[in-house]
């Protein structure tokens, strides 16, 4: 009994000088607007033709680039968060209609809007 408690004990070490040091010299960048304004219409940013757009909700899809995660919004979604696998918030703020970038690694990310969640894959 005693070594599992060790052993969760070494864990939860291990994962809390993981997140510590996993972001060490790396500052997370905001969310940029793809684009001139914050309102816009649907179709003045073309999405390239070899992204794989994924529908999360009416109004509400996403595909991944290099670059991270570009999130289509076509009305305003107001309070965002983006988690990892962790359950880290990666990003959070309010965001209105349009197309942002979320830079991110590839993995697999949680996106809550407005007390909704849905499953993301950056690849």
């Amino acid at each position: 009994m005693n070594r599992f408690y060790l052993l969760i004990l070494c864990l939860m070490c291990f994962m809390s000088l993981r997140s510590d040091n996993g972001n060490q010299g790396e500052q997370r960048t905001p969310v940029t607007k793809t684009g001139g304004d914050w309102v816009k219409p649907d179709n003045d940013t073309p999405i390239p033709p070899n992204a794989n757009v994924i529908t999360l909700a009416q109004g509400i899809t996403y595909y991944s680039a290099n670059e991270g995660i570009f999130l289509n919004l076509k009305e305003p979604a107001g309070k965002v968060k983006l988690f990892s696998l962790t359950g880290e918030v990666v990003w959070q703020g309010n965001l209105v209609q349009g197309r942002f970038l979320i830079p991110t690694r590839q993995g697999i990310y949680f996106l809550r809007i407005n007390n909704k969640s849905y499953k993301l894959i950056r690849k």
